[in-house]
């Protein structure tokens, strides 16, 4: 769309000298499509060819227009691109280019032998004088428009490394992070598992089975039985009677040191609980205290088999 517009609008104001003109905008046009389309180019190519282009319409604008055109003004921006992309080098070309080429123009209208350039504009810019100070000129819009605009991409580019180098050190970091946090929760598993072995080895230990004959468990009980140590108990003992085949349980209460009506009702649960898979219970090592508690809590010990020592069932086996 720019593009018909400008070749219109040219066409109108200079007639069939704008044929060059409209000839130039399309080539540039498609020039710069090309190399936005040409994706598998690599930069350094696509830039090239965009300050050739570049390079080419200012060098056009400079001889057709000479001192009154923007062709040293495109120049400005064709170094000043060289100079981001190919540092000095690159600006020092573009440079040169733009100075031969400044000076080359001011020869062909100081001499008169430009035929394709209109003659108002060779009677106006014929003087050696004119063009000495507009390269003059020229030369010091440059120094002052590159010098800090060298300095500014220079610091851009310091920057720059700066920002990327920290966010490599911030990718680092998060990666160690995320690998610490890894560890810490392989560390976290394998405590819980520790812990859990733990419990189950303190249960264990809470609640021993030893096997003291044929098809015969003992039980023994010591410490303070709860609520939760009573259910701890009967879950082990049915695990273990149901796994193992055992025909008879002494639960031996001799190391328990106080007894009330709550741990003779789970004595009595679990009792009952052992006889559902077929599985006789006997309950040992009562003390006069323990007979004391449980005669005067009135609790019905009659369906419960008893003896003095886990020695005493074995002998009854006998």
């Amino acid at each position: 769309m720019a593009l018909v517009t400008r070749s219109l609008s040219d066409y109108r104001t200079l007639g069939e000298r704008a044929i060059p003109y409209i000839a130039v905008y399309t080539l540039v046009y498609l020039s710069i499509v090309a190399v936005a389309i040409l994706r598998q180019l690599s930069l350094a190519i696509r830039v090239f060819v965009l300050l050739f282009v570049l390079s080419g319409i200012a060098t056009f604008l400079t001889i057709t227009f000479g001192i009154v055109g923007s062709g040293r003004l495109l120049w400005i921006g064709v170094i000043t691109l060289a100079l981001i992309y190919f540092d000095l080098h690159g600006g020092f070309i573009g440079f040169a280019l733009s100075l031969l080429v400044t000076i080359g123009t001011a020869v062909i209208y100081v001499t008169g032998s430009a035929p394709f350039v209109a003659p108002e504009l060779l009677v106006v810019q014929d003087t050696i004088e004119d063009w000495a100070g507009s390269i003059t000129l020229y030369v010091a819009i440059l120094v002052l428009t590159l010098v800090p605009t060298y300095y500014l991409i220079k610091r851009l580019q310091v920057l720059a490394h700066q920002a990327t180098a920290e966010a490599a050190r911030a990718h680092l970091h998060a990666r160690q992070a995320e690998e610490q946090a890894q560890a810490l929760a392989q560390q976290t598993t394998q405590l819980q598992q520790t812990e859990q072995m733990l419990r189950n080895l303190v249960q264990s230990l809470e609640t021993p089975t030893v096997e003291i004959g044929d098809h015969v468990l003992l039980a023994p009980i010591v410490g303070q039985l709860d609520q939760q140590r009573a259910d701890t108990l009967l879950k082990r003992l049915l695990a273990v009677v149901s796994d193992r085949r055992v025909r008879q349980v002494v639960i031996d209460v001799a190391g328990v040191p106080t007894f009330d009506e709550m741990a003779a009702h789970c004595l009595l649960q679990t009792v009952q609980a052992l006889r559902l898979i077929g599985c006789e219970a006997v309950i040992t090592g009562i003390s006069p205290a323990m007979a004391q508690t449980i005669t005067t809590l009135g609790i019905d010990m009659k369906t419960i088999t008893t003896a003095r020592s886990p020695q005493d069932v074995l002998l009854r086996q006998l």
